[in-house]
């Protein structure tokens, strides 16, 4: 199989700053962005998928949670490590998966960005890596987004990611903003919990989902969250279950 390719860490660095500068805004009006090909390099522990097509968005329809799963079944076995590295993202938010991009943020085509530099900065790229900017990337969020939900132990081990993906912003500015989103048994408990109570959910989910992620995060601040299992986090939530009600 053919090895991965990347692209090189400082011109990873010279697109970032040619977005910034506006100088190459204008390629991201393309259908097609015409990088570089002597500023990329094969990784040689990563192997390039055989398949990964995702599906681009239809009549309102995004398709997060598919696509989601997608690309984590054709990158399964790349490591959290192997997960984090900015070059590989960026490489492919610019390269198999541009149109993708194009059709899932449409702003710079169709004029509709207000910020543009600012806009391509947020969605093509990583500014730093840590998990909430992993979440928020429009490639690598797919990824993380399934890692941290996959479920062995289910028959439908994507039941959890599917409720990750109930509402646009969950995995990105909720879950995703917080240091607990490092812990899968955390996240598991969360998902879990609501899953457990949809008569809770059923309306104001941002809001309910927005508080419970709060919570938990706020019980991270006095105890290690790493030495919990699922459990323990839903039997906190009941412990603020009228609350909840409440929001």
């Amino acid at each position: 199989m053919e090895l991965q390719k990347l692209f090189k860490g400082t011109y990873v660095e010279t697109l970032r700053r040619g977005v910034k500068d506006g100088s190459i805004v204008k390629y991201y009006e393309s259908d097609t962005f015409l990088y570089d090909t002597e500023k990329i390099y094969q990784s040689p522990l990563i192997l390039k998928p055989s398949k990964g097509e995702l599906k681009l968005p239809d009549k309102g329809s995004f398709y997060d949670f598919e696509n989601s799963i997608i690309i984590y079944e054709a990158y399964k076995n790349m490591t959290p490590l192997q997960a984090s590295d900015i070059r590989m993202w960026t490489y492919l938010a610019h390269t198999d998966y541009y149109q993708y991009m194009h059709n899932r943020w449409p702003g710079v085509q169709d004029k509709s960005a207000g910020n543009v530099s600012k806009y391509i900065l947020d969605h093509w790229f990583i500014s730093s890596p840590n998990q909430s900017n992993f979440l928020r990337h429009g490639i690598a969020g797919l990824w993380w987004a399934a890692h941290l939900t996959y479920d062995n132990a289910r028959t439908d081990h994507y039941e959890l990611t599917k409720i990750l993906f109930r509402q646009l912003d969950f995995a990105t500015r909720t879950l995703g903003t917080y240091f607990l989103a490092r812990h899968k048994e955390a996240v598991f408990g969360i998902l879990e919990y609501i899953q457990q109570y949809p008569d809770l959910f059923k309306n104001k989910f941002e809001d309910k989902s927005r508080y419970v992620t709060k919570y938990i995060n706020q019980i991270g601040g006095t105890k290690p969250l790493s030495y919990f299992e699922r459990g323990f986090f839903k039997s906190k939530l009941d412990e603020v279950k009228d609350k909840i009600a409440l929001v």
